[in-house]
């Protein structure tokens, strides 16, 4: 019977380090070619304290204030106009902005391109950048890339790479940015994670980069150089793809000054995280609904209707007039989810939740 109690008393043990052992990430966890991630901003005041780590550590951040909110959507290089600059089976791109700059210095369709590499290092890197100057594409590059992961990512980790970047030298860009330097990344904790998006298993991941950045100019007879040391704590999982949590911002000698806290979260809309207590603008039924959704305006009036996906994703959409009677739109190939519809009149939004049974 000891013998028995000592079997079971070992199993327990076993389960029970088994169950609280580290996470260990790959490539597979990380972005990839047609992902749509959605992410909320919280308010710097709401993060409360960021800096203690350790194994097996519950971090707890559910008291985080919502603020606003964004998506990144990853594509595949042959849908952005730099396509034949970044030929890749294996990269992919990120839309950053539509515009930067202003006055004669603006870049249009502003795009970051990433590949997940397996030599000369495992990585996850920052291939480099697209942009649009005066109507021409122009490429510019990493020639020493950065790596912004290396796998596999377990606890403890470090890493110190190098990374070398230049905007292109072009007569018809005034401007030369580059960039030089190193990045050192470490695993310094692991355990669990808590937001307002839930709790996940996680590894606690703190990556600086610390750069010489250059500035050469048509205007200034001499370049311009500083230092840029940036540094984001980052709380990675296995299914959030993108950071579950993270916190960047400045580093200052030892002086770390965060500026932005983000976390993985589904769609909100922008009004608060409540959809329209009253009709607003409309009426929608049925609500379950299977087959077609009616439309109801309850004033006159021109009305964009979209149909969103919890990733704030747009399924479908339609524009209406509210002098038109009896107005739907066909629901029957959408899987049975909760979506929300978001109806635009003009430059107000009105969000409704709707279940396709």
């Amino acid at each position: 019977m000891r013998k028995i109690y000592f079997l079971f008393f070992n199993l327990f043990i076993g389960l029970t380090l088994f169950s609280q052992a580290p996470i260990t990430l790959t490539s597979a966890n990380f972005p990839s070619s047609g992902d749509t991630l959605r992410y909320s901003d919280a308010t710097l005041a709401s993060i409360g304290n960021y800096t203690q780590t350790g194994a097996n550590f519950n971090w707890n951040f559910s008291s985080l204030i919502y603020s606003s909110q964004a998506r990144r959507d990853f594509v595949p290089s042959s849908q952005t106009p730099y396509f034949f600059f970044f030929l890749s089976f294996t990269g992919f791109a990120e839309k950053i902005a539509d515009a930067l700059g202003a006055g004669p210095l603006v870049i249009n369709d502003y795009y970051n391109f990433y590949k997940k590499q397996t030599t000369p290092l495992n990585a996850f890197i920052a291939d480099g950048s697209g942009m649009t100057f005066s109507s021409v594409p122009v490429p510019n590059y990493f020639t020493d890339k950065d790596e912004l992961y290396v796998f596999p990512l377990t606890y403890p980790k470090y890493d110190s790479t190098t990374f070398k970047f230049s905007t292109i030298s072009n007569s018809l860009i005034p401007i030369v940015y580059s960039k030089t330097g190193y990045r050192v990344s470490k695993v310094d904790g692991w355990g669990s994670v808590t937001t307002p998006y839930g709790t996940a298993n996680c590894l606690r991941f703190v990556t600086t980069q610390y750069s010489r950045d250059t500035i050469k100019s048509t205007a200034v007879p001499f370049p311009i150089g500083f230092p840029n040391y940036v540094r984001s704590y980052q709380w990675l999982t296995a299914s959030s793809k993108i950071p579950f949590l993270e916190i960047s911002g400045n580093l200052v000698g030892n002086t770390f000054t965060p500026n932005s806290v983000k976390y993985r979260d589904i769609y909100q809309n922008p009004s608060g995280l409540h959809e329209n207590s009253d009709v607003s603008a409309m009426e929608l039924y049925p609500n379950p609904g299977k087959d077609k959704l009616w439309l109801n305006f309850t004033r006159k009036g021109k009305f964009l209707v979209e149909i969103l996906d919890l990733s704030g994703k747009t399924i479908k959409s339609g524009n209406f007039d509210a002098e038109n009677m009896e107005q739907s739109i066909d629901i029957n190939d959408l899987s049975p989810s909760l979506y929300i519809i978001k109806v635009t009149e003009k430059q107000k939004s009105y969000f409704y939740k709707f279940i396709k049974e």
